[in-house]
Parts: structure tokens; sequence; C-alpha cells
């Protein structure tokens, strides 16, 4: 156990270490992101960065190959400038064959989304205190794209010396923009050619958390600083209201073939006869295979262009995006006779389209039995994000803490126990509480500079029972609790027919952790993983004479 401590904390060490070296490892001098809508429809994403690099890490693993994914069916990728300028001031320009064009990784297994481009830039002539210089533009047919829509994060690994933000359109087209999570006002000005361009600039923007975690829904890691009120964003949209953004998504929710949708569905729940829950198992058990990995593409609605194949489809092919798998849901259930709904769960702003959707998850009339209800971890974060179904409406979630008691035994024989001088013996309770794990994710710091966001609340008890040793007594333990405004940590010890039982019971209440009340968030999960908590000692009556 010492061994593993050992090891656990040089991780631990390096974890926090690699946070803090990020912020010096490299520097955006200049990262500019420019949206236009054309009058034609056409929209254009123009983005510039130079970046320095101060380490090797940085030139040779972060930073040193740019990936830019686009649909070259609908867009095309124009690259204006890719060059280094060495410390020296010499210019590196980056050769055609640095220039490599790629599957992306998420749609490899996914023959429909295989048109998908990745187009990957190789830095050359890089050494420390070169800077990166790179500028291109993603443009977008008209028609492809039914409004623009922009959610831009603020914040990189790097700190960035000046950021701006950009958004045109033509003059007459309303636009719905705003800055979350800071008070910087955006500049607007007629730029005399018939358009109209919001700009927001901001200086000397810190880095995001290097090891900041990522939760269960993809990409809640940025959600998580979103909502939390660390990471800035600019949203904007041309949508009259979010309403109108789901309107063109509710389209893409389609059936396809309705035959083959009732013949999947009758296939399932042949079995079940008029038992509803029964059917809600049958269908459940089979989305639970097309949501694992080997089914679900890693395609996100922006990269599909808010497009979603019908679920006949799906249920050919056998594989789908996260959206057209809830889609296939919903339709199986009704198919069945039983009430779903499509609901939708986005960052919290009235200026955002469909470019702030966290993701989407089928609401069932009933849970199924033995499979993971699909909108837990959204339930949870409720609070922090808009659920509504297709027609907008608001949907209630019913959210409770992740919860369980597991109970554990084992012998304290010579495999699991430490001979101590003076005939002392220790072991240690080997049950750890599910909750064990967040510590690495969110409190490897004593204090933290912005706000964390944790995943879900959490009640967990875990009772492990240790069979004493021959001849041996166990030396007692006083019970320790440990409650504060984020919940509580609480051991207790109890012997009885020559065993001992250890019971550690965690909870928190409180999902925001803020850098005034991290120390009492950081009180619970330091006693958590206090060793000495989860050791037993046991002496000979022959030592203590």
């Amino acid at each position: 156990m010492k061994t593993l401590s050992f090891y656990i904390g040089i991780f631990v060490f390096l974890l926090c270490a690699s946070s803090v070296r990020a912020a010096s490892e490299a520097e955006f001098r200049v990262l500019s992101k420019h949206y236009t809508l054309h009058a034609d429809g056409s929209q254009e994403l123009r983005v510039k960065k130079e970046l320095t690099l101060y380490t090797h890490a940085a030139m040779n693993g972060l930073y040193g190959e740019t990936f830019i994914t686009y649909d070259p069916q609908y867009q095309e990728l124009k690259i204006h400038e890719s060059y280094t300028r060495q410390k020296d001031g010499t210019i590196v320009k980056t050769p055609d064959n640095a220039f490599v064009e790629v599957l992306p990784s998420s749609a490899k297994d996914a023959p429909a989304y295989n048109r998908l481009k990745e187009m990957v830039v190789v830095h050359t002539g890089l050494e420390l205190g070169a800077t990166i210089v790179l500028d291109y533009s993603i443009v977008s047919r008209a028609g492809y794209l039914p409004a623009l829509d922009v959610c831009c994060p603020v914040r990189e690994l790097s700190p960035i010396k000046e950021f701006t933000c950009t958004v045109e359109v033509p003059s007459g087209v309303e636009l719905h923009a705003e800055l979350l999570n800071s008070s910087v006002r955006p500049q607007k000005t007629d730029t005399g050619n018939g358009k109209v361009c919001w700009q927001w600039k901001l200086k000397n923007v810190e880095p995001r958390p290097y090891a900041y975690p990522s939760s269960y829904i993809k990409g809640m890691s940025t959600v998580q600083q979103v909502a939390s009120g660390m990471m800035p964003v600019v949203v904007a949209s041309t949508y009259p209201s979010y309403t109108d953004a789901l309107k063109n998504l509710r389209e893409q929710f389609a059936l396809g073939d309705e035959a083959a949708v009732k013949a999947k569905a009758v296939e399932l729940t042949k079995d079940a006869g008029n038992d509803r829950q029964k059917k809600r198992d049958a269908i459940g058990q089979y989305m639970m295979l097309m949501y694992s990995r080997l089914a679900t593409v890693g395609v996100s609605l922006q990269e599909a262009g808010y497009r979603l194949r019908p679920a006949s489809e799906v249920i050919r092919s056998g594989y789908g995006t996260q959206a057209e798998l809830v889609n296939l849901d919903v339709a199986l259930q009704r198919a069945a006779g039983l009430n779903a709904e499509v609901v939708v769960c986005r960052l919290q702003s009235d200026a955002m389209g469909l470019s702030g959707i966290v993701s989407v998850f089928a609401k069932s009339e009933l849970m199924a039995s033995k499979v993971p209800q699909q909108g837990l971890e959204e339930a949870a974060l409720k609070d922090y994000m808009t659920v509504t179904d297709l027609q907008g409406n608001p949907v209630e979630l019913t959210s409770s803490p992740s919860s369980s008691i597991t109970s554990y035994t084992f012998k304290a024989d010579d495999k699991r126990i430490r001979t101590l001088p003076n005939g002392y013996r220790v072991a240690t309770a080997e049950g750890r509480n599910p909750a064990f794990g967040i510590f690495y994710s969110y409190a490897t710091n004593t204090s933290v500079l912005a706000n964390i966001l944790l995943p879900q609340k959490y009640n967990h008890t875990v009772e492990t029972t240790v069979e004493l040793p021959a001849g041996m007594t166990w030396m007692k333990k006083t019970d320790k609790e440990v409650t504060n405004t984020f919940g509580k940590i609480a051991f207790k010890y109890a012997e009885a027919d020559g065993k001992v039982k250890v019971t550690c019971t965690f909870v928190i209440d409180k999902l925001l952790v803020t850098p005034a009340d991290y120390k009492e968030f950081y009180a619970l999960m330091s006693e958590l993983k206090d060793e000495n908590n989860y050791t037993l000692v046991f002496i000979s009556p022959d030592s203590m004479d």
C-alpha cells in the first residue's frame, strides 16, 4: 500500500505540475476569430493566430500541429498564411507536404460521415522562442447552415495577450449576441459596405486549467467551465429566437422508412406482450448496445451541419451519432406504443442558437430496468443549463445524487497484513468509496483560482468487514466525522464476532465550488483519501504484557 501511495503521490504531483506548466509553455500573441454572414447566405469563419513557443513540450507535442475539421461537400478551406517566425526573425514557410488531409478520428467507423476532412497543418522550423503564424478560413456555402450561429470560448490552454472575436452581418439582419462570464462590452460599427460589425476585444486572457476534467457528457469540460462562470464565451445568432432555431433541428428527427422502424420495434418486444415495462426494458437493452462505443459515432451536431440521418437508416447501418441514436430510441419507443420525447440541453443564454447545445437525450415514461438512464448528468446540472423539448417547452428533470451502498469482506491474512516492530500488525480496509475518483479530478491542489462545477452530487456508503488475524487483538479506533456546507464524511469502526467493520459515508450536497469555499470541499476530500482512516492496527496479546 505504501508503494501504491507513493506512485499515486507522484501522479498527483505531475498532474498539478502540468496544470501550472501549461500556462508558461507558450503564449498566444494574437488570437482572432471573425465570423461573417454574407448577403447571399454563405458564411465564413476566419481564424488568425500568432503563437510563441517556450518549451519543448509545446513545440513537439501541444502545439506542433493544428487540426481543422470541415465538410468539403458544403465547405471550402482556405489557407491564407502559414509560416514560422524563428527567434532571430527568419521566416520558414510551411511547405506543401506539411498540409496533410486525413479522415477525422470521430468519423473513422462511419461511412456516412467519411466525407468529412481534417486538415493537419504540421508546423515546421520550430525552435524555442519561435512564433507560429497561421491564418485560415472555412467558407460555408449558402444553404448549408440556416443561420449564423456562434459559440466561441475565449480561453485556451496558454495565455492570450490579445483575443478578438468579431461577428459581421448584413445591415438589417438582427443579431442576438453577448459575452458570457465577462463584463467586456462589444464595439458595434457600421463598416460602410452594407454590414454591421460586433467586436469583443480582451487583453491578457488567463489560460484555462490544463487538467480540468471532462465529465460524462461529450464536451462537458467546456460546459462545466462556462456554467461555473470561469470560461468567457461569445455567443451570437441570427435566429429570431431559440424556438426558431429548434424548428430547424426538429425537422431532422425523422423516421425515414416507418415500416422498418415498426418492424424493429415488433422484433424487440415480441416477448413482452402488453407489458409496457417489458417493452421498455427490451428496447432499453437494444439501445444500450447501440449507445456503446462500438455503435456511437463521435461526430458532433455542429460537425454534421446539424443534420441527422433518419431512424430507419441508423437501424440499417448499425451506427449513429449521439443525436441519431436518440432519434432511434424515441422512434422505437413510440412504435411500441410507449411515450417518449427528445430533450435538448444547452448553455443558458437568450442569444444562443443551436451551437450552444450540450447534448440531446430520450426522456421516457418508464426507466429501463438494469440500463443506465440517459440524461442523469443533464438532470444533475439542470440549474446550470436550459432543458427543453424540440418545441422549446421547458422540461422538468428529476435529479438525485450518485448514490450506493456497497460491502466488502476480506481476511487479514499474511498476504494482506504488514508486520511492524513490537508485535504490531497493520491491515488496510480495501473497499474504496465510489466517490474517491473525484479527488484526482477536482481536489489535487490545496487552493484554486477559479470556480469548479462538479458533475453531480454524491451519497455513497462503503462497508468493509475485516476478519481479525488469528490470536490478534484489534486496537480500537475512534469514529470520525467532518461536516460542513458541502456535506460530510464519516468513518465508523465496530468489532463483533472476531471481525472489524469500517463504514465510510461520503456526502456532497453542493455542485458549485468557489475559490472562497474550496477549503471546505478540500477538507472532505482530504479525509476521503487519508490512508489513516482505512488503517487497522492489531497486536498479539503476548506483546501487550
